[in-house]
């Protein structure tokens, strides 16, 4: 059995290589003769998975991609070809919801947003929507859901309409890309949308760039009172418009969910895919290339609170993840010579809050144990030096 992995998936060679023969391909360079003689092909959303690409695989068994998203495979094609499909859905659900919560905090701290009073609006309970929807919950921070698709299949959650979502202080968006249909998310948040929003609200965008006209979005942040624009995903990624960059509170350049544990669940998500497809049981785990983080010391201002201050999570989580690093690093690059696409591809190591052994010089309350617990991190206290 060939199997062919695109060469940006991490451990790709190490995961494939005890299933069959692997053949590692360079970023942006398939070509159709390369699939000839390919049983299974392993990609990310860099490669276009079109009928032209696939015009020479007959022995195409599996396509999957170590992503979240499908936006960039012919999934209707594959089906009249009768060749199998997988994403690796929600492999990084955690990193981009603490991708939102970085920006929050920050928000806060510049009082552009009221903590913990505040209300987030997420518009998608899927993966990524349920996960930002839980560390919230953790937090103590309200949130509204908004998934109409989801409300309709029955799902039991309480949902709430977008109208109502656009009161919320702020609003996040985790929808997939939907170009026609009742529930198309294409230009969703319209000018129409936009016109609502308030210099109060903050709006997140973390899914995809198209979702958001950005024509009227560009209007309403150069017309008075615009709201604080936190952006990860633009229209025509790569090339995408610096004019909505520069107007934006926040940038970065859609990696939102590129933790090395979000890559990483993401190749043994498809991993576990090819596997199946072999009928054979997989025998590597996460645990197996994921290295342990140094314990990072902190100290906290008010220890004996019965939750997290502002100042403390704050200070926590931005040794964990600060957005602000990558929108500096994301308006340098852009600024040197255009380099969207690079810097998504080399983008630096980021880990997730459960890698993360936090150290404190004192006991810390119940109710703040409650929360790193629920935010994943282990801990431990020691005493002063």
């Amino acid at each position: 059995m060939t199997i062919l992995v695109e060469d940006t998936i991490p451990f790709g060679d190490e995961y494939f290589s005890t299933l069959g023969h692997v053949r590692r391909y360079a970023w942006q360079s398939l070509t159709p003769a390369e699939l000839s003689d390919v049983d299974y092909l392993v990609v990310r959303s860099t490669t276009k998975v079109t009928p032209a690409l696939l015009a020479k695989a007959s022995k195409l068994k599996l396509v999957t991609t170590a992503t979240a998203g499908t936006n960039h495979m012919d999934t209707h094609f594959l089906d009249k070809a009768g060749i199998a499909w997988n994403s690796a859905a929600g492999c990084n659900a955690l990193a981009v919801a603490e991708y939102v919560i970085s920006a929050l905090l920050h928000a806060a701290r510049d009082n552009r947003l009221r903590w913990p009073q505040c209300t987030v609006g997420i518009v998608g309970a899927g993966n990524v929507g349920t996960a930002l929807a839980r560390v919230l919950t953790v937090l103590g921070i309200n949130y509204k859901l908004c998934d109409p698709p989801r409300q309709e299949a029955g799902d039991p959650r309480e949902f709430v309409s977008l109208s109502e979502v656009l009161n919320c202080d702020a609003i996040s968006l985790h929808v997939p890309l939907i170009k026609s249909g009742k529930h198309a998310t294409q230009g969703m948040v319209n000018a129409t949308v936009l016109a609502q929003l308030t210099a109060s609200q903050a709006l997140i965008n973390a899914c995809r760039g198209e979702v958001v006209d950005e024509a009227a979005l560009v209007e309403r942040c150069q017309a008075d009172a615009p709201p604080t624009v936190i952006l990860d995903v633009f229209e025509n990624e790569p090339a995408i418009d610096l004019i909505t960059m520069d107007l934006a509170w926040l940038a970065t350049p859609h990696i939102a969910g590129h933790s090395i544990e979000g890559k990483v669940r993401g190749t043994q998500l498809v991993y576990e895919q090819v596997c199946q497809a072999m009928g054979l049981t997989p025998t590597l785990e996460l645990d197996d290339f994921l290295t342990a983080v140094e314990p990072v010391h902190i100290q906290l201002s008010s220890p004996d609170a019965s939750s997290l201050t502002l100042p403390d999570l704050t200070s926590i989580w931005h040794r964990v993840y600060d957005i602000q690093y990558d929108d500096r690093h994301f308006r340098k690059g852009m600024a040197e010579s255009d380099q969207f696409a690079s810097l998504r591809k080399h983008y630096r190591v980021r880990r997730e809050c459960a890698a993360f052994t936090l150290m404190f010089p004192h006991t810390l309350s119940a109710g703040i144990r409650r929360q790193l617990n629920g935010l994943g991190f282990r801990f431990s206290t020691h005493p002063p030096m």
